[in-house]
């Protein structure tokens, strides 16, 4: 995904004076998110935003159906007396297979998991899923010595998998009905982003959008076993 913003973006930093940033996109009616919280929508007129300084990631997002959103990320970091004009220019993302209406039909909770019975799949779903943050890599070794249930044969989920418990039905807090213990944060998956493989991608459940995380950062984790 080539990103063009301005010349400091080839170089990953972009700097704003007093916090302002100015945002545009031709794809209007797209959101737009500053560290996973939704900030505004595109519009004619370019999105102002007054920020803290500091570092910030940004994201634009346009779902068009149950398949595709347009996305493209930008890390910033707001420095004094300038103002961060940005223009957005999105790519396709895939976001799930076509999602049968009748979806959230095909799970089923019992005690402390949720049961995918097309899929077959047991999706860990107690307390611990809206409490523990991990980072990448010690969210894999979470989930392997996790024990829910009886079971102990967990896993951290591929994208793919964790994907397909998003309810695109819902404009907040996007997760099947049947899934209990539900927040509007941020999930690892056991994938890696394809192009920078420090990052890890993960699933906003705020909305149900896709996004990909640097693999030393810390959130949630939800694990899954195979039902065999």
């Amino acid at each position: 995904m080539y990103k063009f913003l301005t010349w400091f973006a080839l170089c990953g930093l972009l700097y704003a004076g007093e916090g302002k940033v100015s945002i545009r996109s031709a794809s209007l009616g797209a959101l737009v998110y500053v560290d996973g919280v939704e900030m505004g929508k595109i519009s004619k007129a370019p999105l102002f935003l007054t920020l803290p300084e500091g570092k910030h990631e940004l994201m634009v997002s346009h779902i068009l159906d149950e398949d595709w959103q347009e996305v493209q990320r930008q890390k910033i970091i707001l420095n004094n007396d300038e103002i961060l004009r940005l223009e957005f220019s999105l790519d396709l993302e895939k976001l799930s297979k076509k999602t049968n209406k009748n979806a959230a039909e095909n799970f089923t909770k019992k005690d402390a998991v949720v049961i995918d019975k097309v899929a077959h799949l047991m999706w860990q779903d107690n307390s611990a899923v809206v409490e523990v943050k991990k980072n990448w890599f010690d969210a894999a070794q979470y989930c392997k010595s996790l024990r829910v249930n009886g079971f102990d044969d967990w896993y951290l989920p591929s994208y793919d998998a964790l994907i397909s418990i998003a309810d695109y039905t819902k404009h907040t807090l996007a997760v099947m009905p049947a899934f209990t213990h539900v927040v509007s944060e941020y999930y690892w998956s056991a994938s890696e982003d394809e192009k920078e493989k420090q990052r890890a991608k993960s699933i906003y459940f705020g909305n149900g959008c896709p996004d990909s995380k640097p693999k030393n950062e810390s959130y949630y984790v939800r694990c899954v076993r195979t039902v065999k």
